[in-house]
């Protein structure tokens, strides 16, 4: 019964199963299970695997062991061997084009390599990194290598762990976790309604068989509580809704000073980050021309854990409520200001980002002043400026970071300092093997370390190559050359040293 829905299903007949012998009998289809919906899925196995063609709806299909899905190569097994060849050969061929070029520095060579050749292998990673282990990894490793002879010229018979430190690039292994990272996290980032966002439950689940590729990332990333994380539609705002003006200029440019001016109403907002927390204060300054003026109002409050939220979010929450708490204004000019340029260009622009519910929040509030024909300006003003209203606000802040406070209420988790977070633990536990590259322990005990690429940016090519071989060992002197089979002695050639 099952048999005979499955080939209806897929339009064959009786008689094309029986006469062009498609084999679709207990051979063929193989490990059927019925779910809720009615269909069946094929379960195929590599010993059940059969090359003959059959027939379906008229047409001849011939039976493939793999096949290329939006450019990744996908085997009947999912070991993505040819895949991972594939990405390899395309990685060797940027990498060669990249060392042809002569004369570069390393800090030009390490950006053209992030650029050009690092991207070639490491698309669509997220699939096939978990199959990309011991010698199926040999052919990405020596793109690295290749890579890292092109920036700082060390030699090819280098370990790839010590190349890579050299070269201060990251290694094909951390590039695969870092995009993964991103992806797991982005995807807790989807609305509910997004049916990626409902499978995450089911990727942590432990299953000894058929595992998703996330579960590994899903284990690493178990402390962080990614259902606290903040929901990122694909935009904040609708195109036709009108954007806020926003004045991102010098201190003394006359278009600033329309803030100081004594009957608008002033808002200004700042956050801190210290003590393990991040804390927000603003003062609202109402003039003499409204009613119940003039006064000075201040607030602040702790918006959360430094691992949960960030200064930008902090200055955007600071704007959300000053602006919620104004009063009742009409045809009235309000100047908000503050100093975390990167949270008003948000104001004009937003994108899809962190702090979208914070930019909703801001934008709500100053549709409902513009109902009563009030005109809102966002004004940016650097803290070299040291504006009086800025001082006070950053005061406040300041205050509601204090040591010992605890935040009242719990706001949404940032997407942005929880993938920093992440990520930074992992880049944290690089180092080297304990049997690979003695001697470059011996050298420079720090390795690997951003100081190699202060050591190396600063060099010409030719220098940068000579220092990276004296580090190594590896250089083109008789001691060494004589170990490779290159030189027939290891003395010099006055023949007074080796």
């Amino acid at each position: 019964m099952m048999g005979e829905k499955l080939i209806t299903v897929l339009g064959i007949t009786g008689t094309q199963h029986n006469q062009e012998g498609a084999g679709l009998g207990k051979e063929k289809w193989c490990n059927l299970r019925d779910r809720k919906d009615g269909d069946y899925t094929l379960y195929s196995k590599a010993y059940k695997f059969d090359s003959e063609p059959f027939t379906i709806r008229g047409q001849l299909v011939r039976p493939k062991t793999q096949v290329k899905v939006l450019g990744v190569i996908m085997d009947s097994g999912l070991k993505y061997k040819e895949h991972i060849a594939r990405a390899a050969t395309k990685g060797l061929k940027a990498v060669m084009e990249l060392q042809r070029l002569r004369g570069l520095t390393p800090r030009t060579a390490r950006q053209l390599f992030t650029a050009t050749v690092a991207p070639v292998v490491d698309y669509a990673s997220n699939v096939w990194m978990h199959a990309c282990k011991y010698r199926r990894a040999s052919p990405i490793n020596r793109v690295q290598r290749i890579g890292a002879n092109a920036i700082v010229g060390v030699f090819l018979t280098v370990a790839t762990g010590v190349a890579e430190a050299e070269a201060h690039i990251a290694g094909a292994h951390e590039r695969f976790w870092r995009r993964a990272i991103m992806m797991w996290t982005d995807l807790h980032t989807l609305p509910t309604t997004n049916p990626l966002r409902s499978a995450t439950s089911r990727i942590r689940k432990f299953r000894r068989y058929n595992r998703s590729p996330f579960y590994e990332v899903a284990v690493a990333l178990n402390e962080f509580p990614m259902e606290e994380l903040e929901t990122i539609n694909p935009f904040t705002l609708a195109p036709w809704v009108a954007r806020v003006q926003t004045i991102v200029n010098d201190g003394d440019n006359p278009e600033t000073t329309q803030a100081d001016l004594g009957w608008a109403v002033r808002t200004a907002v700042s956050s801190s980050a210290r003590n393990g927390v991040v804390g927000v204060g603003g003062v609202i300054e109402i003039p003499a021309s409204v009613r119940g003026g003039p006064k000075l109002e201040r607030f602040s409050f702790t918006l959360g854990m430094r691992t949960e939220q960030n200064p930008f979010s902090g200055e955007l929450a600071a704007m959300a409520y000053a602006l919620r708490h104004l009063p009742d204004l009409e045809y009235r000019s309000v100047a908000l200001l503050a100093s975390n340029k990167a949270a008003v260009l948000t104001i004009r622009n937003p994108r899809q980002q962190s702090g979208q519910e914070y930019v909703g929040c801001i934008y709500d509030s100053i549709n409902s002043l513009q109902v009563k024909r009030n005109v809102v300006a966002v004004v940016w003003i650097p803290t070299s400026a040291e504006h009086r209203l800025l001082k006070m606000a950053k005061k406040e802040a300041r205050a509601a970071s204090r040591e010992g406070v605890v935040p009242a209420r719990k706001f949404p988790r940032m997407r942005s300092t929880t993938l920093n977070i992440a990520q930074s633990g992992e880049r944290t536990r690089k180092q080297l093997p304990d049997n690979v590259g003695r001697f470059s322990k011996k050298v420079d005990a720090a390795l690997p370390g951003k100081h190699t690429r202060l050591l190396y940016d600063g060099l010409s090519r030719r220098e940068a190559s000579v220092l990276s071989q004296l580090r190594t060992r590896m250089a083109r002197l008789n001691g060494y050359l004589f170990r490779i089979r290159v030189a027939v002695s290891q003395q010099c050639v006055c023949g007074q040293a080796i």
